[in-house]
Formats: structure tokens, sequence, C-alpha cells
């Protein structure tokens, strides 16, 4: 038979294991996966005309060049606008951005070597077209600037985009 003093002791032991468990728990330092590349948002937009689609420049991850219209581009910086919107939205307003095309099915495996290219070319704010987007009706695509704020690469290092 177990007495007061044996049962008080096993329930003080108890609760200190609980609370053992739980401390760690909560502080064992579980990290979290880093991501392939964090985007930080403007709330700027472009708009593209749709004849002006196919000039956009394509990323090849092959041979890690750009092209326009198929034809080899030396200097990717040199396609970059300036950009002229209306109030500041955000803090996080950018000067120029770089517009892009990608294939209507690209993932973040295909958009990741794109954006770690462009990051370490200093080229931040970029707006994106999908093929298949469709125009509206002003003939122009509406298109969100995103800002690359990092992007890891193949080793995994972060490179963070500076310009």
């Amino acid at each position: 038979m177990m007495t007061r003093k044996t049962r008080r002791v096993l329930m003080v032991g108890a609760a200190l294991l609980l609370a053992a468990g739980n401390l760690w728990w909560f502080t064992r330092g579980h990290k979290q996966p880093e991501p392939d590349f964090v985007l930080g948002a403007t709330l700027e937009h472009v708009s593209i005309a749709a004849d002006a689609l196919p000039s956009l420049p394509r990323y090849d991850a092959a041979t890690g060049t750009w092209s326009e219209r198929g034809q080899p581009i030396r200097a990717i910086g040199g396609l970059v606008r300036p950009y002229h919107g209306g109030d500041v939205v955000t803090g996080q307003k950018p000067k120029s951005y770089l517009g892009i095309a990608i294939g209507a099915s690209a993932g973040p495996d295909e958009i990741r070597p794109i954006f770690l290219d462009l990051a370490r070319a200093g080229i931040c704010d970029v707006a994106v077209v999908q093929d298949g987007m469709t125009p509206g009706p002003r003939g122009d695509i509406s298109v969100v600037i995103d800002h690359i704020v990092s992007v890891r690469d193949r080793a995994g290092k972060t490179v963070k985009c500076e310009g």
C-alpha cells in the first residue's frame, strides 16, 4: 500500500518530468527550412503592351544566358527600365524594373535560377509575365513588380539582392 508521502513524491516527480519535457519541446531550436527565394511586395504595377510580350527577355537555366526573341543578350542590365509610377503605396517603391517572360507552368525550381542571376546582377525589381496571360481591354497586361530580397544558390548559400 502506498503512503501519502510516497504518492506526493511520485506526483511531484511526474509534474517535474512534464515541466522538463515541455521546456525541452519549446526550446529545442527547431529550425525552419530556408525558402528558395524571398520576395518583398512593392504593390506597384506596370502595364506591358501585348505587342511587346514577344520581346521580353527569357532566361535559359541550362546555359545560364538571357535571350530576346531567340537572340542572346550580353548584359541583362541594359534592359532595365525606369519606373514612373504614381503615389508611393509602400516604403519599397522601385526606381527601375526589368520585365521578363517565363513559361506558363514555371514553378519555384525554374524561377529560382532566374532570380539568382538577377540578384547577382543587382537587379532586384522585376515584373514577371507568364506565357498565356491575356491582355486587358486596352491591349496591355498589368503585372506586379516584385522585389527580390534574397535567393539561395545551389550550395544553399543565401545571396542578397543589393541593387
